[in-house]
Order: C-alpha cells, then structure tokens, then sequence
C-alpha cells in the first residue's frame, strides 16, 4: 500500500515538474534571430563609443581620429535602430 502511494506522488511530482517542458505555448515566447543579432549589434556600437570616448579622454585618440570614428559609430547605430523599426 505504502508502494503505491510512493509511486503516485513519485509519477505525479515528475508530471507536475516536466509539464512546462512539453507545452507548445513556450514557443510563442522566442525571439527572432534578427532581433537577437539587431540588438547585439546595437550594444556592440554603444561599447564601442563608450570605449572611444574613454581612449579619447586619456588622450590615446587624436581629434581627428577620434570625430572619424564617432561619426562612424553613430551613423551605424541608428541606421541599426532605423531598421529595427
């Protein structure tokens, strides 16, 4: 008798853990791969600048380096943000 029980809560607690695994709802929750990429490359260019100022700060850029490469950076960030939306 105590077997059977055991076995019940056993099958029932593995059915009650693996039960989100198996529904199909979880899919509509993925994002696409071009949001993913958009965003990552967004984050990329916002690095990027972060780190231009940072080298420029401490004086490792010259001024004209330094405009080519932000006005490179920021070009290409919001031509990323004008594709995403």
């Amino acid at each position: 008798m105590i077997w059977f029980f055991s076995v019940i809560v056993i099958l029932g607690s593995v059915g009650v853990i693996t039960y989100p695994l198996f529904r199909s709802k979880i899919s509509k929750y993925e994002i696409t791969e071009n949001s993913q990429q958009d965003s990552s490359q967004a984050n990329f260019c916002l690095t990027s600048l972060s780190d231009l100022e940072e080298d420029y700060a401490l004086g490792r850029l010259s001024d004209l380096d330094y405009n080519q490469q932000k006005i490179f950076l920021q070009r290409k960030y919001l031509k990323l943000l004008k594709e995403k939306v």
